[in-house]
């Protein structure tokens, strides 16, 4: 469930924590840019990549974002209900969340060890150019091993 406080400015990044219209692009991570907030409705509009003098190219066409409820079950056996918008800010991402996007820029941070090799793959691998990759790291300490099962290759 998400925060029970969710701070919304106009011209923020956020993604979206539920799919809504798979034909307009509203699926589940894909990040929109804040146009105007009202107390039931969030306008929208699409984030697609970066271009231009601004560094950002967005939809010009304005989406419409309602509150949804969400439930969660309580140790107790009862049921929180909550109507909120599905918005959790964009300022980062899984490599998870990542596969299958396109991305312009990635940062990644390498300080805490990946959980296996395909996930470090997964996050160097979306991204069209490799000079607009940025990673971080100690010295030193970043080593990934290429694990191939000879036997199972045919």
């Amino acid at each position: 469930m998400p925060p029970h406080s969710l701070t919304i400015k106009t011209n923020s990044v956020f993604r979206l924590l539920r799919n809504f219209s798979l034909d307009l692009g509203l699926v589940k991570n894909v990040r929109v840019v804040i146009i105007d907030v009202g107390t039931r409705i969030v306008t929208v509009r699409l984030l697609r990549g970066m271009s231009g003098a601004t560094g950002i190219y967005v939809d010009s066409e304005d989406i419409l974002i309602p509150r949804i409820s969400f439930s969660a079950a309580l140790p107790s056996g009862h049921t929180l209900m909550r109507r909120q918008f599905p918005l959790a800010p964009a300022y980062s991402t899984t490599f998870n969340s990542c596969q299958g996007l396109t991305l312009d820029i990635v940062g990644v941070d390498l300080r805490r060890p990946v959980f296996s090799h395909g996930q470090l793959y997964t996050a160097l691998s979306r991204i069209r150019n490799r000079t607009h990759a940025r990673l971080l790291f100690r010295p030193g300490e970043v080593l990934t091993t290429n694990v191939t099962y000879h036997e199972i290759l045919v």
